[in-house]
């Protein structure tokens, strides 16, 4: 794992089955409080099956998946500060759900770009993600595999607001909004980057901010008591209290 990456950054391959399940997610948050410990979340959806699986079975898996994408645990800094910003603004969450398992799926990661290089407007088919993922993971899955993570990324992208429409996939132009400006500044911020270049890394993309409107999207975000910003000219200094306070 590259050092500009904090360490929740992963490898894993659940979109290759599912998707990130970014209504779940928004179903457990609902259910469990924020300062609930880790072991709440797997008794939410196991034991109390507040996704209404209709298996035991079903709820592990389910469980499984969510915490491979999330963690679903306080200690760990991107959920902690996922779960801050949560209830800050309902319309981010989609777009925090896709920052926090952008970070966690190789596979999510490797379709990016066939999303990152169409124009609003543009049909992206399936074909097009499992496309991009092949381009990184060149011999690694099969056809019948690639086929199915086209389709996948293609929900997930949806979920996330990227894309939209059911069987024809157009995209779209995301909004960055304060909380997920935060979440996209604050794991750039782990990763070592500092003043308007804490938005200048791979989760940032995922917000469709031009380099130009990066500080603007940082007042806005300040604006809203998300992060700390500090501009003297030409020098820009970030800060995190309202996050990191959470991680302690």
């Amino acid at each position: 794992m590259s050092r500009e990456y904090p360490p929740q950054w992963a490898s894993l391959r659940t979109t290759a089955s599912h998707t990130i399940g970014a209504p779940h997610l928004t179903e457990l948050l609902r259910e469990v409080p924020p300062d609930a410990p880790a072991a709440a979340y797997r008794d939410a959806v196991v034991e109390d099956n507040v996704l209404g699986r209709p298996t035991h079975t079903g709820r592990l898996r389910t469980y499984r998946h969510l915490r491979e994408l999330y963690l679903l645990d306080p200690s760990a800094v991107t959920f902690s500060a996922l779960r801050r910003l949560w209830d800050h603004d309902t319309t981010a969450r989609p777009l925090l759900a896709g920052i926090a398992a952008f970070t966690r799926d190789a596979l999510l990661r490797a379709s990016w770009p066939a999303v990152a290089r169409s124009t609003p407007g543009s049909v992206v088919i399936s074909e097009n993600l499992a496309h991009a993922v092949a381009e990184t993971h060149a011999g690694e899955l099969s056809p019948a595999t690639l086929g199915k993570v086209g389709r996948n990324t293609a929900a997930c992208w949806t979920q996330t607001g990227h894309l939209v429409g059911r069987s024809r996939k157009v995209r779209s132009t995301i909004e960055a909004r304060p909380a997920a400006v935060a979440l996209a500044a604050y794991l750039g911020h782990l990763g070592g980057q500092r003043a308007l270049r804490v938005l200048d890394n791979p989760w940032s993309q995922l917000l469709d901010l031009h380099e130009t409107a990066r500080l603007e999207a940082l007042r806005r975000a300040h604006d809203a008591g998300l992060l700390d910003l500090q501009v003297a000219g030409h020098v820009v200094e970030v800060g995190f209290s309202f996050l990191e306070c959470s991680a302690r």
